[in-house]
């Protein structure tokens, strides 16, 4: 079967990865896939073996571009848009293409309401795919209805959970101590993902007795060393850069933290399931749909509600053991080879809809 994934984004997203590993499983099964990305677009680095297309700077041009990549007339072809520029340049191509054998479907991983409904009414469009249940209901208030959306979770490829540093060398190489309390979250320097939040939670804790240290894995240390020598934990939080290899940094931690502002079905917080820590998240979007009996939900943008949750993990171990076992169990339902086998009954029930024989 032919495909063609599109996205526009060109950073390294949680969206943008979560389409390279579906690309990598499909590829595995024999499909032919060409990928389509911007032309500054950062995310081929990561795997040199899939079929990588840039897409020409205008966006003009994209459609003349990404049609080399169709079969011919008749012959069936899943196309398949990530991000809200391609899903607005598929839902007009699609007008076209459907007539020719394209089933057409996009992709959507946030849960603010998107701002141009157009591109779900489209009638070229077969479907969307979202992320989670979240994610979902707020489509439906746009007017799209369950028949034309499918939840697929994320899923997290072995290796994204594979350390390749000795935990205790890792830990040595961070400045941490023998037998530390470590608490954890991998962020970025976006407002959004509350990197401010959680350095103050962690400093309400800390003056109320908390002994620990706070390991922010893909902060940058300059925009936030100011903030650390303010608060006066300076000497308490690490703050790494941007890291690719997290399961190296989540590998050391007693506990994960995602103080994010919003999110959908983050990766990180998956990530840190597969290594059966307890998690501490905020309650927004698709979190509360990974928290329940292995963690904690806490309120957005709260660092008081942050450092009670500290507190509470750090004062009893038995608890940290009792939600790190639910994370493990929990992990085993946001594999790759999950997210392979949801994706690809979405693809059969689309192509059946359409009549055509084939299956993926």
């Amino acid at each position: 079967m032919r495909l063609i994934f599109i996205t526009s984004s060109s950073s390294l997203s949680g969206g943008t990865r979560q389409a390279m590993y579906l690309a990598r499983g499909l590829r595995g099964r024999g499909h032919e896939l060409a990928f389509f990305v911007p032309h500054d677009a950062q995310i081929p680095e990561l795997d040199q073996d899939l079929d990588w297309r840039h897409l020409p700077p205008r966006p003009g041009d994209w459609r003349a571009a990404v049609a080399q990549a169709l079969p011919p007339r008749g012959e069936p072809c899943i196309v398949h848009a990530f991000h809200n520029q391609a899903n607005k340049a598929l839902a007009w191509w699609s007008l076209a293409w459907r007539a020719r054998g394209c089933v057409c479907l996009g992709y959507r991983g946030v849960v603010y309401r998107p701002h141009n409904p157009l591109p779900y009414w489209s009638p070229g469009m077969d479907g969307f795919t979202v992320n989670s249940r979240a994610c979902a209901r707020v489509l439906r208030t746009v007017g799209l209805s369950a028949r034309r959306m499918a939840v697929v979770p994320n899923g997290i490829p072995r290796e994204r959970v594979t350390a390749r540093t000795p935990r205790e060398a890792m830990r040595a190489a961070l400045g941490l101590t023998p037998g530390q309390l470590v608490f954890g979250s991998v962020a970025g320097d976006k407002p959004v993902k509350g990197v401010e939040h959680l350095l103050r939670g962690f400093a309400l804790a800390t003056g109320q007795g908390l002994d620990a240290r706070l390991v922010v894995t893909g902060a940058r240390p300059r925009r936030w060393e100011g903030l650390t020598r303010e608060l006066g934990v300076a000497g308490r939080v690490v703050l790494t850069g941007r890291v690719e290899n997290v399961a190296d940094h989540l590998q050391v931690l007693d506990a994960f933290f995602l103080p994010s502002l919003s999110e959908s079905m983050p990766n990180v917080l998956l990530e840190a399931l597969f290594f059966g820590l307890p998690v501490v998240g905020s309650d927004v979007g698709g979190v509360p749909e990974l928290i329940d009996d292995n963690g904690l939900l806490v309120p957005p943008a709260d660092p008081e509600a942050l450092a009670r949750a500290m507190l509470k993990l750090a004062a009893d171990p038995e608890l940290r053991r009792v939600f790190g076992r639910a994370s493990a169990a929990k992990a085993g339902g946001f594999t790759l080879e999950t997210k392979l086998a949801n994706s690809v009954a979405v693809y059969d029930e689309l192509l059946a809809r359409r009549g055509f024989p084939e299956r993926l």
